[in-house]
């Protein structure tokens, strides 16, 4: 609901700019134009307060406006400058700052509590609960006028009302019944109902002229559909209570709705005629009518309304087409609610930003000698910022698009929308604050030692480094990850009776936890890389056969790399190669090893005639991390070798 209410916060800043220049455009729009342009303004705006989320629209105009690059990618950001970033990067939105402290908890979590929200939270629910008040008031007034209308009004027999009234249906090429009720309580003649329309009259005796232009007014609302624009603008009202530009937009609203009604009534006559009109609108005056219910046409609108509507009538000039300004207005609109925004998708997408040059400095390159400057590394092709994860509820798999959420020496997937960060190293599900995933770093500690102080908190063993507890509504566990002198503890927790949603879905987020390795001081031992000159596109591709010979190479080439058999490795290398071969001298187990940049979605492009594929493996001393073997492939008497090789992770 918060997000909800900030892009209605965003779209109701952005319309308030478009009302201010429309109400001071007036006297000008009023005098230049019918008022009935004015009035499809106001109906534009009115449905585009109450559409919360418009993605779309923004990225249409977005992709209208002149940008200069898109987005970099990973290997871009690394060769730009933070001003070279900022230059490329769109820099059109004005963002609505809320502060950090409004997404924060109100306070911190006692021990078996279970609620917790923020400031925001608390505004968006003032904001729902004024909302429906507003739409309640108004529906319960209209409905209970509507009733008493029905219940103590006459239905109106008159031959002379009914022909006249007939005769301007025709007039006016109205189909359909629309029943008369004579109600003495009525302040002035109007029409109320949606789908069965009620034309309403209060007891008075009218002249054959008045009646003419009563009943020719509230019909031509009724052609126009008015009663409906009018339920718009009340939900506009109730949707941006809180704006007080959006209650003048309402009120100008109906102001100019009149004025395009009278216009229409009096459209094509003479002067004498409109001033038989404004004679009627003045009876009207006198019999001091005050309004009844907003959802209904009632024909009467004030003093100054109606010295506004005298002046219209009776001041008649040649007005010019006004779908330019309506055109305009639409423009502005969208090219507004575009280029405003609020601080909460801002502040996403900055940390998706730090989240990548994180990862990038927490697996910085390991090779003791320069890998070729024109090709991505393979750390960089494999960590990627999106993945897809695969849950399995009921039965059922479900797949959830996640995004990289990026730690002090550590990365973990979440999925998108799903998750928001309440604490430097804990997120909250957006849809249930009682579901909780946090990380613990302890600093100098052994599995034995994390134990014992879990042990302390009420854990007990599962299965592995897995812990389990359970505090009154709640399950908690925590999931123990070791490394060189620390430990890492996966942390989550949520309501026992969501074990078949969230009980399946949590762990399969926990396995995505990952340790950046370039915040430990042991690394891998690296092997040597040659020199190539840099790389360029020459507009070469593999072929299939290529690619077959290509895996079988890297496949005999890796067995005999990780097996520390150089009299193998030097067969495979090219005449070129520089240096002597060097097997990988980790210590460590290897394992899922898994080939990249062969698959049949990778662009298999050469450059400089060389080709880079990378070869994912584990390192059974660094359980947490993936390194990657580069080999860079060259033809060389019709058969594939290797120009250069290294590990990176």
């Amino acid at each position: 609901m918060a997000k909800l209410f900030l892009s209605l916060l965003g779209t109701s800043v952005s319309i308030s700019a478009v009302v201010v220049i429309l109400m001071l455009l007036t006297p000008f729009l009023n005098k230049r134009y019918a008022a009935k342009w004015k009035c499809s303004i106001w109906i534009f705006l009115a449905v585009w307060l109450i559409i919360p989320f418009k993605g779309d629209a923004r990225q249409f105009v977005l992709a209208m406006l002149p940008q200069t690059e898109t987005q970099p990618t990973l290997m871009d950001k690394e060769k730009l400058t933070d001003t070279q970033v900022g230059a490329i990067m769109p820099s059109r939105q004005v963002i609505v700052e809320i502060p950090a402290q409004m997404t924060a908890p109100i306070a911190m979590q006692a021990e078996k509590s279970n609620i917790s929200i923020s400031i925001l939270d608390a505004v968006a629910f003032v904001w729902m609960i004024g909302y429906l008040v507003f739409i309640l008031v108004h529906l319960i007034s209209y409905f209970r006028f509507r009733g008493e209308v029905i219940r103590r009004g006459t239905i109106i027999r008159d031959t002379n009302i009914l022909r006249q009234m007939s005769e301007l249906k025709d007039e006016l090429h109205i189909k359909g019944k629309i029943q008369m009720i004579e109600y003495p309580e009525a302040d002035s003649p109007m029409v109320i109902g949606f789908l069965k329309p009620v034309l309403v009259l209060p007891k008075e005796q009218y002249s054959p002229e008045e009646l003419f232009f009563i009943l020719k007014h509230e019909l031509v609302h009724l052609k126009r559909g008015d009663v409906y624009f009018k339920l718009l603008f009340i939900t506009a009202n109730a949707v941006h209570w809180f704006n007080p530009l959006i209650w003048v937009m309402q009120k100008e609203a109906a102001v100019d709705m009149e004025l395009s009604c009278d216009e229409r009534v009096t459209q094509g006559t003479g002067y004498a005629v409109r001033k038989a009109y404004t004679e009627t609108l003045l009876s009207m005056l006198h019999k001091q009518c005050t309004k009844r219910t907003v959802l209904s046409t009632q024909f009467y609108g004030g003093t100054k309304i109606m010295k506004k509507r005298f002046k219209n009538i009776l001041v008649r000039k040649g007005k010019k087409n006004g779908i330019s300004i309506l055109v305009c207005a639409v423009i502005l609109t969208v090219s507004l609610g575009t280029l405003v925004g609020y601080s909460i998708a801002k502040e996403d997408t900055g940390n998706k930003d730090t989240g990548n040059e994180l990862a990038q400095q927490g697996r910085k390159d390991t090779q003791t000698k320069q890998m070729p400057a024109n090709y991505p590394s393979a750390a960089d092709q494999t960590l990627e910022n999106k993945t897809k994860l695969i849950f399995s509820k009921e039965g059922q798999e479900e797949q959830k698009q996640a995004t990289l959420a990026v730690g002090e020496g550590y990365s973990i997937y979440l999925p998108d929308d799903e998750w928001q960060k309440s604490g430097s190293d804990m997120w909250t599900a957006a849809v249930n604050k009682q579901v909780r995933l946090w990380i613990t770093h302890f600093k100098m500690a052994t599995v034995d030692s994390a134990n014992l102080e879990l042990e302390k908190e009420g854990y007990m063993a599962v299965q592995g480094y897995d812990k389990r507890k359970k505090e009154g509504d709640l399950v908690y566990h925590a999931r123990l990850k070791p490394f060189e002198n620390d430990v890492w503890g996966i942390f989550y927790c949520y309501p026992t009776d969501s074990e078949e949603g969230w009980g399946r879905e949590l762990p399969v987020i926990a396995d995505t936890f990952a340790l950046s390795v370039g915040t430990h001081n042991e690394k891998p031992v690296p092997v040597t890389v040659s020199n190539p000159t840099d790389l360029k596109d020459t507009g070469e591709y593999l072929q299939a056969k290529d690619c077959q010979k290509i895996q079988n190479i890297a496949g005999k080439f890796a067995a005999a790399y990780f097996n520390g058999n150089t009299g193998i490795l030097q067969k495979y290398l090219t005449s070129t190669y520089e240096g002597e071969a060097e097997i990988y001298e980790g210590t460590g187990t290897v394992s899922d090893l898994t080939v990249k940049g062969l698959s049949d979605t990778d662009e298999k492009k050469l450059k400089n005639g060389i080709y880079v594929v990378s070869l994912e493996f584990r390192d059974s001393n660094y359980k947490d991390s993936l390194f990657y073997l580069t080999l860079g492939f060259a033809k060389e008497e019709e058969s594939w070798k290797i120009q250069f090789y290294g590990v990176e992770g």
